[in-house]
């Protein structure tokens, strides 16, 4: 049964994983097909909220959960590593996200609400734009850890 139970763990932590990842790679794209009309700009903006908080962030937890399943089964330690590192990037990129990029999507909004062409929106937007990268490229990290465990 500990076998059973680890290859279910796995398939549900990577279908996350897919979903958790995929979900955040479509945010850009989303707020490049806006441009800058203020009515797509404001709904790309809410819909990219609304993927956060209702899917990538669920799948997210859904990768911590099943991930400290896997190692529950006594496949892997704690202490091995790629899992240390990417627990420690983990807690940072959900760090990241609450302080940063939540805040700076919300700022993003507020100011696409008022005025899209402004130069506010620019600076809200560049914010959202590098903390969502940032967040991004750390989640693919976690991934390529995951997948290549090197240690």
């Amino acid at each position: 049964m500990p076998a059973a139970a680890f290859l279910l763990l796995k398939v549900i932590h990577v279908l996350a994983a897919i979903v958790a990842v995929g979900a955040n790679v479509t945010y850009a794209f989303w707020l490049a097909r806006a441009g800058r009309d203020q009515g797509r700009l404001v709904f790309a903006i809410e819909t990219v909220r609304w993927l956060d908080r209702s899917i990538a962030n669920p799948a997210y937890i859904v990768l911590l959960i099943t991930g400290v399943g896997m190692v529950l089964t006594g496949v892997y330690s704690f202490t091995t590593g790629w899992i240390v590192i990417s627990l420690v990037l983990y807690v940072a990129v959900a760090i990241l996200g609450v302080a940063a990029f939540g805040p700076a999507i919300r700022r993003q909004l507020a100011e696409a609400e008022h005025d899209a062409t402004s130069v506010e929106y620019s600076a809200a937007a560049a914010r959202s734009n590098a903390f969502g990268l940032l967040t991004t490229a750390i989640a693919l990290v976690i991934a390529t850890l995951m997948v290549t465990k090197p240690f």
